[in-house]
This record gives structure tokens, sequence and C-alpha cells, in this order.
């Protein structure tokens, strides 16, 4: 069993959100992509960084990052 459950996090720009809060970017292709902020399932490793991302933690859009490393992030 976690202790720990992590509440709230960040947006790269600094903005607060929570579970189930609905958050944006435009991606790459300069398409617009809508999700929310959900609650890892199971263990993870950053794509980049290699660092441990545990279970219950907050993740947006893929699972392998961390929420902040959306630059263009957005609140909807």
């Amino acid at each position: 069993m976690n202790l720990f459950k992590q509440i709230k996090t960040k947006l790269y720009d600094g903005t607060v959100v929570k579970e189930g809060d609905k958050v944006a970017f435009v991606n790459s292709d300069g398409e617009s992509c809508e999700g929310l902020i959900e609650r890892r399932q199971f263990d993870a490793t950053h794509m980049d960084t290699g660092e441990k991302l545990k279970k219950g933690t907050l993740f947006f859009w893929n699972i392998g990052f961390n929420v902040s490393d959306y630059r263009n992030a957005f609140l909807v």
C-alpha cells in the first residue's frame, strides 16, 4: 500500500493542477490535444531521464512523462 498520495502537481508554467483537471497542449504537428490529469496505475520509467515514476503519482497524456514536461500545456 502506498501511504503517500500525490494530491496536486504543477504544469511547466507553474499552474497547479489535480487529478481530473482537463489540460491541453499543442503537439509538434500543430494539433491541440486534450486530456485529463490521471493517476499512474503502475510504476513507470521516465522516457528521457530514466527516473522511476511511482504508481499513484499524477501524469498527463503519457505515463512515461511528468506533467511539467509539457512546456506548452495549459488548463482548459
